[in-house]
């Protein structure tokens, strides 16, 4: 008579079990690293999205006319996931040579009045405000730092300038 395994009758048939669990575990874990992969691409995308819709909302027709106006539009953002600072810069246009995104400045009009447009504070102010007042190359070496930059026009004393609208969003 034929003797039945330790485990009872499942005993007999555990040898071809274990090929069957194996294969489920494989398969399991291909889907779950699949997924991973997938969420954190859709995350950084996410990302893009709500970085350009700052920039749509702030860029407006591309004409801002009063620093009014540009706080008005700053105010339309509305709640972000990200951290982010929005400023009109004049770099380009009178020539600086800006070594990194960090040493951006804030455009000043005749009024003295910056344009900047953030949902930080930042730690410590200098005169003219820059990216750095607001995130550190320390700061970003851990998290994942993503900008854009828009040619726009702005108003300053009935005089029409050509500018750059610079937006850098982090989580």
């Amino acid at each position: 008579m034929l003797e039945k395994g330790f485990i009872g009758p499942i005993g007999d048939d555990l040898p071809s079990l274990i090929p069957v669990l194996l294969g489920l575990v494989i398969f399991f874990s291909t889907f779950t690293i699949t997924f991973n992969a997938f969420d954190q691409r859709n995350t950084e995308f996410k990302t893009d999205i709500d970085l350009m819709r700052i920039a749509r909302v702030l860029q407006s027709n591309s004409y801002i006319y009063s620093h009014d106006k540009f706080n008005e539009l700053c105010n339309e953002i509305g709640t972000v996931k990200l951290r982010y600072v929005a400023m009109i810069t004049s770099d380009a246009v009178e020539g600086k040579k800006v070594g990194n995104i960090f040493d951006i400045e804030a455009f000043r009009d005749s009024g003295n009045l910056e344009y900047i447009c953030s949902n930080t504070s930042p730690p410590s102010v200098h005169t003219p405000a820059a990216i750095s007042d607001y995130i550190t190359v320390q700061q970003a070496s851990g998290t994942k730092l993503v900008s854009r930059l828009y040619p726009i026009v702005a108003e300053d004393d009935k005089v029409v300038k050509p500018l750059h609208l610079v937006v850098v969003a982090w989580q």
